[in-house]
């Protein structure tokens, strides 16, 4: 019987209350008002933001270089000498000073 009567006396811990904030809670809140705290978790959140828009831009980017690349392989040779004499048929300095340069770096490197 003395088990039990021990048992009726010990005292009972009361019930947390869930809607009342305990220390660690109540320290949490007030870190989150301080204006440095506040100003990092902006700086934060206008980083991610930059990062997302970075990487649209990234994968815009990274297609578009893809689609080039990929239309460089159906190409033959004879296409570009068609659009490299088109070109310079619109533009004929920027043609002849491309061969001037080009000439200028194909003899220098060929030069024994």
């Amino acid at each position: 019987m003395a088990k039990k009567t021990a048992k009726k006396t010990a005292k009972k811990k009361p019930a947390k209350n869930s809607a009342e904030p305990g220390a660690f809670e109540k320290l949490g809140q007030r870190v989150d008002e301080m204006p440095q705290v506040r100003a990092a978790q902006e700086a934060v959140q206008r980083a991610r933001e930059e990062l997302d828009k970075s990487t649209a831009n990234y994968q815009n980017v990274r297609d578009e270089a893809a689609e080039k690349i990929k239309g460089l392989g159906e190409t033959s040779l004879g296409d570009l000498v068609d659009e490299s004499l088109a070109y310079v048929r619109r533009h004929p300095g920027r043609g002849v000073v491309a061969a001037v340069v080009t000439g200028f770096f194909l003899g220098k490197l060929f030069r024994r």
